[in-house]
């Protein structure tokens, strides 16, 4: 089944926010900044002022958050940099949804050649991503064919800014759409409970929440079994056996239900599956689907 699920993203421009409100308007996540590079020297960085503020509001009323930094990185060294203050400034939080980098500054696209601001956004993401956490870029349309090479940024989430009635970029999947805010062809402009009654709007197409905890990232603790080969494990419910180790990967059988038992010869590299050889496919080894047979 598609997923669309309807969500925001603020900053302090959007000061205040009663988060209450704003969930039962419907909304479903929200994307906070959590801060951004100076516009007169890229290696002063600064934490949003009501990134606290925000994280703890959206929190206590169980809103799904993830959080997205203003780059203007321009190579490896100032890449590297941004990466330890996000990864600083977002220390000891949980997020349902990614770490996105936002990668539109014109000043900073016009200050180094395709390849090398590529490469400084690779650097940043990639140092992000193995500290525990999923990453995604987000960009325009035009910014991503022009100024960016795509094919080495397809490994990452793309999360899509354009307002418009549809989204026309195709090159890759998308996984979140911005879609309007201000300018807004889609649904309303006002939400209930922003400062300014306006907000940047999104459509998200994954199921993020649910990816990430059981992947163990964002803060969350990996939740999966683990022992010594070879292992026996037993269903808890339904579940499916994949060709790969990975979620993308063809499904090949569906368990029916609770209390099918399989051995497990072999794990993944990233110790999330296990390979059932009965049914020559991975399972995950995730505790809410499976537990020791």
């Amino acid at each position: 089944m598609a997923i669309k699920v309807w969500g925001i993203d603020v900053s302090k421009y959007n000061h205040p926010i009663d988060w209450k409100k704003v969930k039962n308007a419907g909304v479903k996540f929200a994307i906070l900044r959590v801060g951004f590079a100076s516009t007169s020297n890229r290696n002063k960085l600064y934490v949003d002022p009501y990134f606290e503020e925000f994280y703890k509001g959206a929190k206590k009323v169980g809103m799904p958050v993830g959080a997205y930094f203003y780059s203007r990185c321009n190579s490896v060294e100032t890449a590297k940099k941004e990466a330890e203050f996000i990864l600083n400034a977002i220390k000891g939080k949980q997020f349902e949804y990614p770490i996105w980098l936002d990668v539109e500054d014109t000043t900073t696209l016009k200050s180094a050649s395709r390849s090398t601001l590529t490469t400084a956004v690779v650097t940043c993401l990639e140092k992000i991503k193995n500290a525990g956490y999923y990453v995604g870029i987000y960009s325009g349309k035009y910014i991503l064919r022009d100024q960016l090479n795509d094919e080495r940024l397809k490994k990452y989430d793309h999360w899509i800014a354009q307002y418009a009635t549809r989204s026309t970029y195709t090159t890759y999947k998308i996984s979140m759409w911005q879609f309007g805010g201000e300018v807004n062809f889609l649904t309303r402009k006002k939400i209930p409970g922003i400062g300014n009654d306006v907000a940047d709007q999104n459509y998200c197409y994954k199921d993020y929440p649910t990816i990430i905890k059981n992947a163990g990232l964002n803060g969350f603790k990996q939740n999966h079994l683990k022992f010594e080969l070879p292992f026996y494990i037993k269903t808890l419910g339904k579940v499916n056996i994949r060709k790969l180790p990975s979620t993308d990967s063809q499904i090949i059988y569906t368990v029916p239900g609770k209390g099918i038992k399989y051995k497990i010869t072999k794990i993944s590299e990233n110790g999330k599956w296990g390979y059932a050889s009965y049914r020559k496919g991975w399972i995950t080894l995730n505790k809410n689907y499976v537990e020791k047979g």
